[in-house]
């Protein structure tokens, strides 16, 4: 399938995305979407081999590239408007939306708090926990990093994100903490 042109949409990516008409919304949508080659089952073959070949350090490895993905790429809305929105709550839930029509899970927020820097998001469905299979160890390391991406710009400072519970390893969904690394 070819790549769209986003150029070629007819609506106004500079307005307010709530204030979009349903047919507005999927043309959006249509012009935020382009073939992605970032399959989970290519991630997690590359985490099976970089966890034979260097073992423990792959999870810091796959956590900096998520990190970095969420920062250079992985977010829609920033990828089709002509400048760099700030990422305020409402934003969050629509990237939150977008990326799960795009197969990688249902993220929900359990906690949101900016005071503290606090954040927990849990992520039903993940495709790289259903693409590993069972383990005994969380296995996201890549959507860790991603939302730890997703959560410094939310919050604004710099924060760890710990995967505290993984469908890998037998719960019904993932679960994500963020933390800040050091206090306001």
């Amino acid at each position: 399938m070819p790549a769209r042109d986003r150029r070629a949409s007819t609506i106004d990516l500079t307005a307010d995305l709530s204030d979009l008409s349903p047919q507005g919304a999927r043309e959006f949508l249509a012009a935020a979407l382009e073939a992605n080659a970032n399959r989970p089952e290519a991630i997690v073959n590359i985490q099976r081999q970089l966890e034979l070949t260097i073992g423990g350090s792959s999870k810091g490895i796959l956590y900096l590239s998520g990190e970095r993905s969420a920062q250079e790429g992985m977010n829609p809305l920033e990828s089709v408007l002509s400048t760099r929105a700030p990422l305020t709550l409402a934003n969050a839930r629509r990237l939150m939306d977008v990326s799960a029509l795009l197969g990688w899970g249902r993220l929900e927020m359990s906690l949101f708090d900016p005071e503290h820097g606090r954040l927990v998001l849990t992520v039903s469905n993940s495709p790289l926990a259903r693409a590993y299979g069972s383990s005994k160890k969380p296995v996201c390391h890549f959507l860790t990093g991603w939302i730890a991406g997703l959560g410094r710009n939310l919050l604004e400072r710099e924060v760890l994100c710990e995967e505290t519970a993984c469908a890998a390893q037998g719960h019904g969904r993932c679960e994500f903490e963020l933390r800040p690394l050091s206090p306001l």
